[in-house]
């Protein structure tokens, strides 16, 4: 069940994803749907790819997903997603095999993020990967939120 509490900051989405499994990912999607109902199917789909690779490697890398916040510019239209882990180990692209079934999850976000990072969470501990996603066209002007929500899984 999600749960839907004010966050601070206009334009922000905050999902908690401490217990939570691999098998919140589906939700996490849908939420994301939801937070940004008004992007470009284009721009959705590259949103959503890199929000999944990147809570999924918080999972399987990260010692576990924390929170996914999401950010929405809308002059010029762009998305800057943050997954915050309780790993300090950087995450890193590595070259896969072809046969290999996982090891492509950064090459993803590389390639549909204006930029990607990594940066400590001091307070915390962990880390927190972001990847900002700029809209290549196909998304309406959108409206600045007054105010955004946080959630829990």
């Amino acid at each position: 069940m999600i749960s839907i509490a004010e966050h601070p900051a206009p334009g922000t989405w905050v999902l908690d994803l401490r217990a939570t499994t691999p098998r919140a990912l589906p939700d996490m999607r849908a939420w994301v749907v939801r937070c940004l109902p008004d992007l470009g199917d284009g721009h959705r789909d590259d949103v959503l790819l890199a929000a999944t690779e990147l809570v999924a490697n918080a999972y399987v890398h990260g010692g576990g997903a924390r929170h996914i916040q999401l950010w929405r510019g809308v002059s010029p239209c762009a998305v800057r997603i943050e997954v915050a882990d309780v790993s300090i180990e950087q995450p890193r692209a590595r070259c896969s095999q072809i046969e290999d079934p996982r090891g492509r999850g950064l090459l993803v976000v590389d390639g549909v993020a204006v930029q990607w990072g990594v940066r400590r969470e001091r307070v915390r501990g962990g880390k927190i990967v972001w990847a900002h996603i700029r809209c290549g066209g196909g998304c309406p002007e959108a409206l600045p939120r007054v105010r955004g929500k946080r959630s829990r899984i």
